[in-house]
């Protein structure tokens, strides 16, 4: 009986390390600040058009863009790491751009806040009411593009996630950015190498140019995060 109690025991903490080192792509622990370094794809549709990938920027808590789609993860303290790691602190740490997400609204590289209930003013659903939905997926699988729910800008994406931001009327499909796979299969900063969602891609040197908070610093990052001002 001791056995066969110990042997379950076992296998149950087993699946569990599996499934928590995965991290369940929401509420995972990491990633480490000045350790791991994520890759995860954020696409935006707004009205049935996508965005172009948000524009390159650096950040002082290690969560920033090069312009390529990808959200470029390796915090270096902890209001960057762990559970504040959120698609909300990469927008809001591109200080001064004024981009803001929420459930209801976003405002985000194209210069235009779009809110639950506005109409879209171009493209195949011009004139039709239109509303903020999200959906994720992982490197390498078949896109579903079921809606979650909740705010978008508090989503803990792992490394190899896609995220797809959308402002689109009620019942359509949210589709997958049309350039998600290709940027995770060739990261530039990996040396041209996939993401593996298997890996943190731990020991990455921060980017050129990027600056690191001091030891002692930490911030605490608001469940919605603020629009930034110039």
């Amino acid at each position: 009986m001791g056995w066969t109690v110990a042997t379950a025991v076992v296998v149950i903490v087993g699946v569990v390390g599996i499934v928590l080192a995965r991290g369940g792509s929401n509420g995972g622990a990491a990633p480490v600040a000045n350790k791991d370094h994520w890759h995860a794809y954020l696409g935006v549709n707004v009205c049935g058009t996508w965005l172009a990938a948000a524009p390159a920027f650096e950040s002082p808590l290690g969560i920033h863009s090069h312009g390529d789609g990808l959200m470029h993860i390796h915090p270096y303290s902890s209001a960057a790491s762990g559970k504040n790691a959120t698609v909300g602190r990469f927008i809001a740490d591109n200080e001064g751009a004024g981009w803001n997400l929420d459930s209801t609204s976003l405002k985000l590289w194209d210069g235009v806040e779009h809110r639950d209930g506005d109409k879209c003013t171009s493209g195949e659903f011009a004139g039709k009411k239109a509303s903020v939905v999200w959906a994720t997926g992982h490197f390498g699988d078949p896109w579903k593009g079921t809606p979650r729910k909740g705010n978008p800008a508090d989503f803990n994406p792992q490394n190899a996630d896609i995220v797809a931001v959308a402002f689109l009327p009620k019942g359509q499909k949210i589709p997958e950015p049309p350039d998600a796979q290709s940027a995770l299969a060739n990261i530039e900063d990996l040396g041209g190498a996939p993401a593996d969602r298997t890996k943190s891609n731990s020991g990455s040197a921060p980017v050129t140019g990027s600056t690191a908070p001091a030891a002692s610093e930490s911030t605490t990052l608001p469940t919605t995060p603020a629009v930034s001002t110039p």
